[in-house]
């Protein structure tokens, strides 16, 4: 069930989730609900990024439909369940093979505010309601692709980058060239990968990163396959969480849009004032939502452990800054590290319930996010799903991910056996 009715109160408890059949690698992963923070794990090719990027592409069609948004005067309602824009978006910006699609294909999405399902081909198109009692919010949203270190690796990359059509590498180029902007020589980012380095963009020379304990400034170009993999991820992380409640970057045209939109075939007063007040917080950003394939990727284990706090850390602030649960992350992963970091901030989210003094002497309060904030799954090479969150011990199973494990100490000690014979 995706809603529960409170008699008392006739009102409704959502639960966002999805359930994607028949698109690419996967066959049907049944009803995955999506929480504060979300984590895929999988081998190659069992469709974690497919799941990833449908889910990054429900949610951005949902704000654009939250926030209002025109264009020549259809609204975009009409416009994501007519001319096939639905799948031809996810298709284009995401790099979806258009043959993923087939008749049997099918997405069902409850998300904050609305409910989107397609059922078909690559030419077929979306349905598209509002859910009872769902409250339109805007939020900063990031796809942050396994690509990402090219933004270090290569000089001039946004240069040079120029696909047919305007895909999820060239947004998050384009992205990076808004956000890096937020740190400069006296006002760096630590980095949390490497806490002797702190990165900055200076006019004149670029992105930098500094040594602090030489005091030496050098070119990402220059650092370390980790560092350029993670960088713009830290970057990307503390930017957008740090705009949470701050002015949306909205032109002219996208203000008036919005007020279209409550005037538009409505004459009640009353309601039109309540939902100015709506339109208002729409123009504020009330969250900040992430997708970050292969989030541990070139980074050592006690730097994935790391990172993984920080992102954690970051999106509980943001949530606590506009007091709400706007701000979320999804995440693919095959390192177990990153399980077992998880792992640690679960126990803590129950050990917190029962004595919250001791528990923040192991793990900071920063780190704990309320009990049932985390959903975890395993993508299966048969194109299904399984949660793999333990119900009684409310920790994440790496049997799935970490089972060479086993094979590995199963064939050391028969080989034991015969070094010792």
């Amino acid at each position: 069930m995706n809603y529960i009715q409170l008699s008392l109160c006739n009102k409704y408890i959502q639960m966002a989730s999805i359930q994607i059949k028949s698109i690419g690698p996967i066959f049907d992963t049944g009803v995955i609900e999506l929480k504060t923070v979300n984590l895929f794990i999988g081998k190659q090719s069992t469709g974690k990024s497919t799941l990833l990027k449908i889910c990054s592409h429900c949610r951005w069609v949902e704000k654009m439909l939250s926030i209002g948004k025109h264009k020549n005067g259809t609204s975009s309602l009409y416009l994501y369940t007519h001319y096939y824009r639905f799948v031809q978006e996810l298709i284009k910006f995401y790099r979806f093979d258009p043959k993923f699609f087939s008749n049997n294909s099918e997405i069902i999405y409850f998300g904050d505010t609305y409910k989107i399902e397609f059922k078909g081909n690559h030419k077929s198109n979306a349905k598209i309601e509002p859910i009872p009692g769902g409250t339109p919010y805007n939020a900063r949203l990031s796809f942050i692709p396994s690509e990402r270190n090219l933004i270090s690796a290569i000089k001039g990359i946004e240069s040079w980058y120029r696909p047919k059509d305007f895909d999820l590498l060239f947004n998050f180029i384009f992205e990076w060239d808004e956000v890096r902007e937020s740190y400069s020589p006296t006002n760096p980012l630590p980095l949390v990968v490497t806490p002797n380095m702190e990165f900055f963009y200076d006019k004149s020379k670029g992105e930098q990163i500094r040594l602090t304990n030489q005091q030496k400034e050098f070119s990402p170009f220059y650092a370390s396959s980790g560092v350029q993999s993670a960088l713009p991820l830290e970057v990307m992380i503390n930017a957008l969480t740090n705009a949470v409640g701050t002015k949306a970057n909205m032109s002219k045209s996208d203000l008036m849009d919005i007020v279209s939109s409550l005037l538009e075939n409505d004459s009640d007063i009353n309601k039109i004032v309540t939902e100015s007040k709506l339109s208002k917080n729409l123009m504020t950003y009330q969250g900040a939502i992430f997708f970050i394939e292969e989030v541990e990727q070139n980074l050592f284990p006690e730097s994935q452990s790391r990172l993984l706090r920080h992102i954690v850390a970051a999106i509980k602030s943001a949530n606590i800054k506009y007091s709400g649960t706007h701000s979320k992350v999804f995440m693919t992963t095959h390192s177990p590290y990153i399980l077992s970091a998880l792992n640690v901030l679960m126990a803590a989210s129950e050990a917190y319930e029962i004595d919250a003094a001791a528990t923040t002497e192991i793990v900071a309060e920063k780190y704990i996010l309320p009990k049932d904030s985390i959903s975890a799954y395993y993508l299966t090479p048969e194109g299904t799903a399984i949660n793999i969150i333990d119900p009684d011990f409310y920790m994440v199973s790496g049997m799935n991910l970490d089972s060479i494990s086993q094979t590995v100490e199963d064939n050391l000690d028969k080989l034991n056996d015969i070094i010792c014979q």
